[in-house]
């Protein structure tokens, strides 16, 4: 029993470390190769995990060879176009000048109803709303809406937000994230000074976000929201 307990824990974490290797996109949206290898390793793996009778090295060896495999593809999918398009699709365009493309949805076997709901999850309620739409080599739905019924951008507004970068959490769950704070270019000192001169101390912060606009936005355990300036914009060089 003891055996078969460790013989899985050992190949969950090849599996892990498999899945690490063959790179994040493994973890998200999957190219039709790239499915096919996570099922066939799966398969491996579920044979020793079972029998005890079957090696380990039964299980370890094909895992490998999946890897150098699925090296391979990725190589060449990269040095040709059309060897990628014959393992991945292509795009294709189902939506053009809000006119859905009826004859592409029939040769993708998507009904109205799948791309009603993809553009659902690209934000639009209103498919009246989509100007063009794409259905990615994954599957996936990327739309984009009509030029005429869109929100204005602040360019074409004249007006200058400022830079919009990614927000460094400084405080996550009352612990201080020293990494992020290093990359701001401040302390651990600075941060809680910044919290007692406002009567707050970090253990009571369940998440503290620092934006680059130099603005410090903090949710208290309790709930509340608290928000200030903590740094002048021009300061910010993340």
């Amino acid at each position: 029993m003891f055996t078969m307990f460790f013989r899985a824990i050992f190949l969950y974490g090849i599996l892990i470390l498999t899945m690490r290797l063959l790179g994040k996109r493994q973890l998200g949206e999957f190219q039709p190769f790239e499915f096919a290898l996570t099922i066939l390793l799966a398969d491996i793996i579920s044979g020793p995990i079972g029998s005890v009778s079957t090696p380990l090295l039964y299980g370890v060896l094909p895992v490998m060879a999946v890897i150098v495999v699925h090296g391979v593809l990725t190589i060449a999918c990269m040095k040709s176009d059309k060897l990628r398009a014959v393992i991945s699709g292509k795009p294709t365009l189902v939506i053009s000048r809000g006119v859905i493309d009826r004859r592409e949805l029939n040769r993708l076997c998507l009904s109205l109803s799948d791309l009603l709901e993809g553009l659902r999850g690209a934000g639009f309620l209103d498919p009246t709303e989509v100007g063009t739409a794409v259905v990615e080599a994954n599957g996936t739905i990327s739309a984009f809406a009509d030029a005429q019924k869109r929100p204005p951008n602040t360019a074409e507004l004249q007006l200058n937000p400022g830079y919009e970068g990614l927000p460094m959490i400084l405080i996550m769950d009352g612990r201080l994230q020293e990494k992020n704070l290093r990359t701001t270019g401040k302390s651990a000192a600075w941060l809680t000074g910044l919290l007692s001169g406002r009567a707050l101390s970090a253990e009571n912060v369940y998440l503290a976000a620092l934006d680059t606009q130099g603005r410090l936005t903090l949710q208290m355990r309790d709930d509340t929201l608290i928000s200030f300036q903590a740094m002048p914009a021009q300061e910010v060089t993340w």
